[in-house]
């Protein structure tokens, strides 16, 4: 009789026992395991630096002519794991603004007529920014000009990045490219029938198309905020290379 009571009783712990850790586990998972995994998934999916701005944004403005319509600015990627192309660009950028020229420092100026006396400025290199934002895709570009008192403003070079915010990668120019299910050799003969438009001549000098094209080099592609592809490139021309961009299609 006792041994059958102490049978029963010790079934009944067990099942006691059995019933406490499904309902602990239960709670466990439900509640405990649940917030660590919101936790994680918030760590992961938040990839800004600073969540009150924008993914790109300006700081350190100098304008160094009003009329000219030139400053230098430096552009921040607030994207975590981005931060070394910051620095990047904030020298590139710095390494412009040091090396202003002056027309009082010179000591002897070209036997050129100065065209436009700007707030004293020689000759420099700047740089323009525009960003795009389009569901998950930031984008960035970024064009050289050179400047001068004789010649004004000449392009010198663009290139662009794409940021995927969702895991703050940099794209790849290919993994942009597949997305869009087109390559370098499709966008140049999109180019060629873009520069051959009559609506494409300058001051009736005519366009070096096929150099243009051939020589594709100087370029960028970014996705712009209504979510089309675009690229912005050099162009070669009989009168002056300027810079022009296009949609992909």
């Amino acid at each position: 009789m006792e041994e059958n009571f102490k049978g029963k009783f010790g079934f009944i712990i067990f099942i006691l026992i059995v019933l406490f850790l499904a309902i602990g586990g239960f709670f466990f998972t439900k509640y405990i395991l649940s917030d660590k995994k919101e936790e994680v998934k918030e760590e992961i999916t938040n990839y800004k630096i600073d969540d009150k701005k924008d993914y790109i944004y300006y700081t350190d403005n100098e304008t160094i002519s009003e009329a000219a319509e030139l400053e230098y600015m430096n552009v921040v990627i607030n994207i975590k794991g981005q931060e070394t192309l910051t620095n990047s660009l904030k020298e590139e950028n710095l390494r412009y603004k040091n090396n202003v020229k002056y027309i009082s420092d010179q000591t002897e100026l070209p036997s050129e007529i100065i065209n436009y006396n700007n707030d004293n400025l020689y000759a420099l290199t700047y740089r323009t920014y525009e960003n795009y934002e389009f569901d998950k895709y930031v984008s960035l570009v970024i064009k050289d000009y050179n400047y001068s008192c004789f010649d004004l403003l000449t392009f010198t070079n663009t290139k662009s990045y794409v940021f995927d915010t969702t895991t703050g990668k940099l794209l790849e120019e290919t993994e942009i490219l597949n997305k869009y299910n087109t390559n370098l050799e499709k966008i140049k003969e999109s180019i060629k029938e873009y520069l051959n438009s009559d609506q494409k001549k300058i001051d009736e000098v005519g366009i070096n198309v096929d150099e243009t094209v051939n020589s594709l080099s100087n370029y960028s592609l970014y996705i712009n905020e209504y979510g089309r592809l675009y690229i912005s490139f050099l162009v070669k021309s009989n009168k002056e290379d300027y810079n022009d961009s296009m949609e992909v299609r």
